[in-house]
């Protein structure tokens, strides 16, 4: 078999393996569709945590995860990452969904949350890239 052929074959191969990976894969809307807002955010626990609250709306069906961080000054920095990433099935309509970021490290007295001006992101998986957002927040 020449190098031509061979080239051919495995780039043929690597089409249609990649083509049934597609066919495989759980049909989603198209990338790009949906959006992420951020509502407003509210300290919880003494201040050791804040419940940051996100508009998320997508196509009915759809399976999502959010991503929310927030900080605050210099200690009170926090995120829901791995195991706590809420997931949102949506609905196709607006829906809320609060993720709860615990101050990190918290020290009792130094590192909690206090009322006044946050620094916000949110990401909402699927969305286009201009749907992340970054956000100065008031914590009440």
């Amino acid at each position: 078999m020449s190098v031509t052929r061979t080239l051919r074959t495995a780039a043929l191969a690597a089409v249609l393996a990649t083509g049934a990976l597609a066919a495989a894969a759980p049909q989603a809307s198209a990338l790009g569709e949906g959006s992420i807002r951020i509502v407003d955010g509210r300290i919880v626990e003494d201040g050791a945590a804040v419940d940051v609250t996100v508009s998320v709306s997508c196509p009915a069906g759809d399976v999502r995860a959010v991503l929310v961080r927030a900080i605050q000054g210099v200690t009170g920095s926090a995120d829901a990452a791995g195991p706590q990433l809420p997931m949102v099935t949506c609905t196709g309509d607006p829906q809320d969904v609060v993720v709860r970021l615990a101050a990190t490290p918290y020290v009792a007295g130094v590192s909690e949350w206090q009322p006044g001006t946050a620094y916000a992101t949110a990401w909402l998986s699927g969305a286009a890239t201009d749907n992340d957002l970054f956000e100065e927040i008031e914590l009440a």
